[in-house]
């Protein structure tokens, strides 16, 4: 957020000024960008391509987790940064990490959320609807829900705040309905997610496929080192352009 360390074509999302989350363009890519330091980037994507990121990616534990819920081929549909800014900082309405909409061949698996300094009901933990991920998809599944589905899936019983210290893991499906409230501390609440999927998927329009975490041809440190802190070409990029 600071930009001491630099990579070219990684992928920043500002949170809204006035701390609005209805306010945010969410498929603004020409603005997907450092735009200069901030506190107030929500998003910061394409970890898989730092080094110290593809290790914790990489770690035995989610391996094992991989191998039992995916196999032995497996990509990150993304692994990023979240940001809940201590300046104004914007909720998190409720929805699910997976949709009919999205230009996937196939559906995420499972996300893991790693806290980086604590995570609480005061400065904006994860909460989740107990049970939802047995649903299939709910709605349009990632974005907003209508009253009629909140109604029924978004009773207040079911919500469960996930309060957990610095390196603490929540791990849930992507069809968990999940969100977050306001920061209202002093201090950014800071937290590392990466998603989990089958390797086989790709992005319908491009053709391409996701980055490769477990499996042949893995993302390693060597070939890391070697894009010289540069972002490979996105998924859902093509030579004409989106």
């Amino acid at each position: 957020m600071s930009g001491k360390v630099r990579y070219d074509g990684m992928f920043f999302k500002l949170d809204d000024p006035d701390g609005n989350y209805f306010n945010i363009k969410h498929q603004d890519i020409d603005k997907e960008i450092f735009s200069g330091p901030s506190e107030r980037y929500k998003k910061i994507k394409d970890l898989e391509y730092d080094e110290l990121f593809l290790m914790v990616i990489q770690c035995q534990l989610f391996k094992k987790l991989c191998l039992l819920r995916i196999g032995h081929e497996v990509s990150s549909m993304r692994s990023m940064i979240l940001n809940k800014s201590r300046f104004n900082s914007s909720i998190l309405p409720f929805h699910q990490d997976v949709s009919n909409n999205w230009p996937m061949s196939g559906k995420p698996n499972f996300t893991i959320w790693l806290s980086l300094n604590g995570a609480n009901k005061k400065n904006g933990c994860l909460k989740v609807i107990e049970g939802s991920h047995k649903f299939d998809i709910i709605g349009d599944g990632n974005n907003l829900l209508d009253q009629k589905l909140k109604d029924k899936y978004m009773k207040k019983e079911n919500i469960k705040y996930l309060e957990i210290n610095s390196g603490d893991v929540a791990i849930f499906s992507n069809y968990t309905l999940h969100g977050s409230d306001k920061n209202f501390t002093k201090q950014n609440r800071l937290a590392f997610t990466s998603c989990y999927m089958d390797a086989s998927i790709y992005h319908l329009k491009t053709k391409k496929f996701y980055p490769k975490i477990f499996g042949k041809n893995a993302l390693d440190q060597t070939f890391l080192r070697s894009l010289n802190y540069k972002i490979p070409e996105k998924v859902y990029f093509n030579k004409k352009g989106i």
